[in-house]
C-alpha cells in the first residue's frame, strides 16, 4: 500500500481529546465499555476501492473486500463512520472501536445501553463479547480512570513505567519521558522532577548518570503510583483561572471552589525569556486561557494574576498598551473574564511557573512560532537605535564637526572650501554645542546634528518601515539634521531593493495589430490635428484597408462643426461600417451618437496609447 497511500485523499475527522471526555463524563456514576470485533474488517469496500487493495499470492491475485490495516486513511474513516453511526445517542462516546456508555443512575445507564445495542444491530456492527465491561462505578477509558469523584491515572498503565530499568542512553530517556508525559497532568511539578533527566537530552550534553538523575528517576516513578484524583469541571460553578510567569516558565491553575480541575505549565522559549516581565505575565494570561479553551470559552470566569498592571491593561478597553500586548488582547476578545490582582505569596500558580513543564501542545507550538517570528523581527531585523554617547564619540572623530564646534566657541568663522562647513557657517546662529559626558554634540535648533559616519545608519533606522521618501524625510526632520539630508534620503529610498520590489509598476500590454478589413471603406479611423497658427484644425479620416486619407479644415472642435464635414465625405465615398475615434469631446456628445445612428455606422471608441 506504499504507492496507493501517497495519492489517497485523507479525510479530516477530529478525534475527541481527553479534555473532551472529561467534560462529557462529568456527573455520571455508572459506566460500561464495549469493543467492536475486528473493527476495520466490519466496513465493506466499494468495487473501485477493492482494486486498490489487490495483492499477489502463490495462487494468483487476490484483493480485500473489507477495510484493513495499512490504508493511510483507515483510522479517520473508521472513526468518522462509527461516530456517524452513534450520532444522536445520549451518554455514548467512542474513540476508535472502544465505546463507553455512562449514566447518572442505573436506570438511565441501562436505557442508554439498550439504545446502543439497537443502533449497532441496525448498522450491522458486531461486538467482542470477551471485552464487555458492564455496570462499573469506575471505568478505564482512553488510558485513564473515570469515576463520580473525578479522573485519575490508570495504575495498570503506569505499572510498566514503575518496573522499567534505568535508561542506557539519550534515546531511552526520551522514550521514558514521552511515556510519563502522558500522565504528567497528575504529577505536581512534573518539570521540576524531570529537569535532571531532560538536561541529558540536550544537544552536545555529556552523558553522565549521577545520583541526581537517579533521584529524579526514582521520584518520578513514585509520583506515578500516587493516587491523585482531579475534579470534574462544572459550568454552573464559579470558575477561577490562576496564572503566573517566572523567568523560566508559565503556569495556569484551573479551580472551582478550591478544588483543582486542571493545572498546566510550560517553559519559555529563548525569545520569550527576553520579554519584559509585563509581557511575560500577559503571555501567561493568553497561553492559559487558550490552553483551557474547552473550559474558558463561553464561560464567565475570574483570572488571577500577581502582576498588578495587567488588572488595568485587560479590564480597561481604552488602556494604551505595547503592540504585542495589544495583539494578545485582540486574541482574547471572544472570552468573558475579569483580571483580579493577588500578590505572589498567595498565588497558587507562582511556584508552578518557576518549575514549568516542557511545552508539548502542537497548538501551543504554533502560537509560539508566530510570536517568536514577530519577536525575532523586532529584536534582530531592526537596526539598534543609537545612543547620545555614540553620537558624541562620532562627533569627536568627525573633523568637519570639530571645526564647527571650534568656530562656535570662538565665534570666528573662516572661509572654507568645504560645502559642508559653508552650510554650517550660514546656520551658525541656529547651532548650539551641548556637552555629553566627556564629549560634545551639536544641536540645530532642537535637532541633533549627525556626524558623517552615522548618517546612513540614521536613514536606515527611519526608513526601516519602507514608508517612502516623504515620510522618511518627515521622521528625520523631526529629530536630526545634517547637510544634504534630503538628497541622501532620496538616493537611499530610490535604491532600496524591498521598496523597488513592492512598488507597483504600470505594465503595458503588448500592442496588438488591428485586423485588416475585407473591403475598402469599411473601417475608418478619424482624428484632429491642430490648432495651427492660422487658428484652423484639420479633420483626418483614413481608410484602414487602403490607407487613403481624406482631410477637411474647420475652426471649432464641436459636433456641429464636424458632422457636416463627415456628411460631405460620406456622400462622396459612402457610409462605412465602423468609425474609430478617441474619447475626445466632439465624439462624446448626444448629437454625435444620434448622427451615427441616423447614418447607420457603428461608432467605436478606442484608448490612446
Amino acid at each position: 500500500m506504499r504507492e496507493p497511500n501517497t495519492v489517497i485523499l485523507r479525510s479530516r475527522h477530529i478525534t475527541p481529546t481527553l479534555d473532551d471526555m472529561i467534560l462529557d463524563l462529568n456527573g455520571y456514576i455508572v459506566f460500561s465499555k464495549i469493543d467492536l470485533r475486528s473493527g476495520y474488517l466490519q466496513l465493506e469496500l466499494n468495487e473501485e476501492s477493492r482494486n486498490i487493495k489487490t495483492f499477489t499470492t502463490h495462487v494468483g491475485l487476490r484483493r480485500y473486500k473489507r477495510l484493513s490495516f495499512g490504508v493511510s486513511s483507515a483510522a479517520e474513516f473508521f472513526q468518522n463512520t462509527l461516530s456517524n453511526a452513534l450520532e444522536g445517542l445520549d451518554g455514548v462516546r467512542n474513540i476508535s472501536d472502544d465505546i463507553i456508555v455512562f449514566g447518572r443512575n442505573q436506570d438511565e445507564h441501562d436505557k442508554r445501553l439498550e439504545k446502543l445495542f439497537v443502533r449497532l444491530k441496525e448498522k450491522n456492527l458486531t461486538l467482542n463479547k470477551a471485552k464487555y465491561e458492564f455496570n462499573k462505578n469506575k471505568q478505564e477509558f482512553y488510558g485513564h480512570i473515570f469515576s463520580a469523584d473525578g479522573i485519575s491515572a490508570d495504575l495498570r498503565k503506569i505499572s510498566a513505567v514503575k518496573n522499567t530499568t534505568i535508561p542506557k542512553d539519550v534515546g531511552e530517556i526520551r522514550s521514558f519521558l514521552a511515556m510519563t508525559n502522558y500522565v504528567g497532568r497528575f504529577i505536581p511539578n512534573y518539570s521540576t522532577i524531570t529537569e535532571p533527566l531532560r538536561r541529558l537530552t540536550k544537544q552536545d550534553s555529556k552523558w553522565e548518570w549521577t545520583s541526581e538523575q537517579q533521584q529524579s528517576f526514582d521520584k518520578l516513578k513514585n509520583e506515578l503510583v500516587a493516587d491523585r484524583v482531579m475534579s470534574y469541571f462544572d459550568p454552573n460553578k464559579e470558575t477561577m483561572l490562576i496564572v503566573d510567569a517566572s523567568p523560566v516558565g508559565l503556569a495556569g491553575l484551573l479551580t472551582q471552589y478550591g478544588k483543582i480541575i486542571a493545572y498546566a505549565s510550560r517553559s519559555l522559549t529563548d525569545v520569550e525569556t527576553r520579554y519584559s516581565q509585563t509581557e511575560k505575565e500577559a503571555l501567561a494570561i493568553v497561553w492559559a486561557i487558550e490552553h483551557f479553551h474547552l473550559y474558558s470559552f463561553g464561560q464567565s470566569f475570574t483570572l488571577v494574576s500577581d502582576h498588578q498592571p495587567l488588572e488595568t491593561i485587560f479590564n480597561s478597553p481604552k488602556a494604551k498598551t505595547p503592540a504585542c500586548i495589544e495583539r494578545w488582547r485582540l486574541r482574547l476578545q471572544g472570552y468573558n473574564f475579569k483580571v483580579q490582582y493577588k500578590p505572589g505569596k498567595v498565588n497558587a500558580a507562582d511556584y508552578l511557573s518557576r518549575h514549568p513543564t516542557p511545552t508539548t501542545s502542537i497548538a501551543c507550538k504554533h502560537s509560539q512560532l508566530a510570536e517568536e517570528y514577530v519577536r525575532y523581527l523586532t529584536d534582530n531585523a531592526v537596526p539598534k537605535a543609537m545612543t547620545l554617547d555614540e553620537i558624541a564619540d562620532s562627533t569627536q572623530k568627525d573633523s568637519d564637526l570639530q571645526t564647527v564646534i571650534t568656530a562656535l566657541k570662538s565665534n570666528r568663522w573662516d572661509k572654507h572650501e568645504s560645502t559642508t562647513l559653508d552650510t554650517f557657517s550660514r546656520l551658525r546662529y541656529e547651532l548650539t554645542v551641548v556637552p555629553v559626558n566627556d564629549s560634545e554634540i551639536i544641536l540645530h535648533d532642537n535637532r541633533i546634528v549627525i556626524p558623517k559616519d552615522l548618517q546612513m545608519r540614521v536613514i536606515d533606522l527611519a526608513h526601516e518601515g519602507h514608508q517612502g521618501i516623504i515620510r522618511t524625510k518627515q521622521l528625520l526632520r523631526e529629530k536630526v539634521y545634517f547637510p544634504g539630508i534630503d538628497k541622501l534620503v532620496e538616493q537611499t529610498c530610490k535604491s532600496c531593493i524591498p521598496c523597488l520590489a513592492s512598488t507597483p509598476k504600470n505594465v503595458f500590454e503588448q500592442l496588438q495589430m488591428s485586423e485588416i478589413p475585407n473591403n475598402v471603406w469599411e473601417n475608418l479611423s478619424m482624428d484632429f490635428c491642430g490648432p495651427f497658427p492660422n487658428g484652423y484644425y484639420v479633420m483626418v479620416v483614413i481608410d484602414e484597408y487602403s490607407r487613403y486619407p481624406v482631410t477637411e479644415t474647420l475652426t471649432k472642435l464641436t459636433a456641429k462643426s464636424e458632422m457636416p464635414l463627415l456628411d460631405k465625405t460620406f456622400s462622396i465615398f459612402g457610409i462605412p461600417k465602423v468609425l474609430k475615434t478617441d474619447n475626445g469631446p466632439p465624439f462624446n456628445s448626444q448629437e454625435f451618437r444620434n448622427f451615427a445612428d441616423n447614418m447607420g455606422f457603428k461608432h467605436r471608441k478606442i484608448t490612446l496609447l
